[in-house]
């Protein structure tokens, strides 16, 4: 058994400099934890990066220091796991080397206080946003990641910040409702994994629901985005009961697209 710790929504990259620090900042407590004999382990539920290609020189250009800072956290004896984002798709051998980590995919279930947990990204519940949901599909086909791991890097850079002009765009002009997590679909797929917790990010609204399902009632929680000021984290200790906190501790609200 182990203290597990859920975080989302990093967007790590050159830009994210404050991120970056607050980040490195829970990866060393988590390991002081560890060596001090407190079993710990770490999920990433998405987006620890602005984006993601499994290609070992472009990672290591990029993203030097998050990897390094999380394979010296496993060295240190607390297991990471990272899921598939909406941004970092497409986890591989490339990340699991370099950061000491397991691929999880896109989505995973886990035991935690006795119960089953449904681990997601959050992005496959926004069913009411369509356009979005082709726009995924379009990217993560075979025929993107082969041109993804195959494109001469400059040409891959300047396709990647065009997509992120997109995003941007597009986030600036959805109703509000589009970014509103279909709770029906989350007792779903919860039903479907045998899950009674679900943990997710993706919107960058932190907050807890209690969903009525056929016999009982499926606990969503819904972690936040980050900033350099912290994010919103779900600390699930050993023995005891999950709860939403702010890292650091006293670090104000983030929300945001």
């Amino acid at each position: 058994m182990a203290d597990l710790t859920f975080i989302s929504d990093l967007h790590l990259g050159p830009g994210a400099p404050g991120v970056e620090a607050r980040f490195l900042a829970l990866l060393e407590e988590l390991a002081g934890r560890s060596r001090a004999g407190r079993a710990q382990r770490l999920y990433i539920l998405g987006d620890l990066f602005a984006f993601w290609v499994e290609r070992p020189a472009l990672a290591r250009r990029l993203h030097a220091r998050p990897l390094e800072a999380l394979a010296a956290l496993a060295r240190a004896g607390c297991p990471v796991a990272a899921l598939d984002g909406n941004r970092d798709f497409g986890y591989g051998p490339v990340f699991a080397a370099a950061a000491g980590a397991q691929p999880l995919g896109e989505r995973a279930v886990v035991e935690a206080g006795g119960r089953r947990v449904l681990l997601m990204h959050g992005d496959e519940l926004l069913t009411a946003d369509r356009r979005y949901q082709f726009f995924k599909r379009l990217v993560r086909s075979w025929p993107a990641r082969f041109a993804a791991r195959r494109l001469p890097e400059p040409v891959l850079l300047w396709m990647i910040r065009r997509l992120e002009g997109v995003s941007r765009h597009e986030k600036a002009v959805k109703p509000p409702g589009a970014m509103e997590p279909d709770l029906a679909e989350a007792a779903r797929l919860a039903s479907a994994a045998g899950a009674g917790v679900l943990v997710c990010g993706h919107t960058h609204r932190p907050g807890e629901n209690d969903i009525p399902v056929a016999g009982g009632v499926l606990r969503m929680f819904v972690l936040g985005g980050w900033t350099e000021d912290g994010g919103t984290i779900l600390d699930w200790p050993e023995g005891g009961q999950p709860r939403l906190a702010r890292w650091p501790p006293g670090a104000p609200d983030a929300t945001g697209g």
